[in-house]
């Protein structure tokens, strides 16, 4: 089963970019195609493992780009496995900050570079059997 805007987070991580004239801070460079993975995303009776792979490309201090994945989720209704695809959106790289979406504002990501990795928390906002919940969680992302 397809989900969008529930999956909506992938991941990013960089390394400093090429200089110019030496003028100004440097943009890091976060394009490229990331392994992202949430162990442990969760809230009081649910429970998810996610697993992604992450493609963006960069614009300055702006990034967007595409992901798919899946999510193993166990709650007190059961186990599924939700398959997800879609866009990343919202990216945005500041000092060594990033910040991005999956689909939409519900997916959010707030990480740190650190090296050759993007490492940081989740929160997702969804509904689970018709009741408003967010999920919360730390991920990471290693560049392909």
């Amino acid at each position: 089963m397809r989900k969008r805007g529930w999956f909506a987070g992938l991941c990013v991580f960089g390394a400093a970019c090429g200089g110019d004239s030496g003028t100004g801070p440097q943009v890091q460079n976060v394009a490229g195609s990331y392994n992202y993975s949430v162990p442990n995303l969760g809230t009081v009776g649910a429970n998810c493992q996610v697993q992604a792979t992450m493609t963006v490309t960069q614009q300055g201090a702006a990034f967007s780009g595409s992901y798919a994945g899946a999510a193993i989720c166990t709650s007190t209704a059961g186990t599924d496995t939700i398959q997800a695809a879609g866009t990343v959106v919202n990216g945005r790289v500041k000092g060594d900050s990033v910040y991005f979406d999956f689909d939409d504002v519900n997916w959010h990501d707030l990480g740190t570079i650190v090296g050759t990795s993007l490492e940081g928390i989740v929160n997702v906002h969804l509904s689970l059997n018709g009741t408003p919940t967010t999920l919360a969680g730390n991920f990471t992302c290693i560049k392909q």
